[in-house]
């Protein structure tokens, strides 16, 4: 990704959180040893964390705009 703006580098983060507790979970460091389903169930936590992350942001963006227009949120 070129130049990520601040949403996406906090996506990111979360992203990196969740692929650190993933490779917890399963108590195998060494990545070359991993399944076929690890590597599936890594790349969905990751891809997975990023998304929600960014939905996450842009819900909290969209209810702060709301509540300053005087819309209910």
């Amino acid at each position: 990704m070129v130049d990520p703006n601040e949403h996406e580098v906090a996506a990111m983060r979360t992203a990196g959180d969740m692929a650190g507790q993933y490779i917890d979970a399963i108590g195998c460091t060494d990545m070359a040893r991993w399944s076929e389903p690890d590597w599936h169930s890594f790349i969905e936590v990751i891809c997975g964390a990023y998304v929600e992350a960014l939905l996450a942001q842009q819900s909290a963006i969209n209810s702060a705009v709301a509540k300053v227009q005087g819309r209910a949120g």
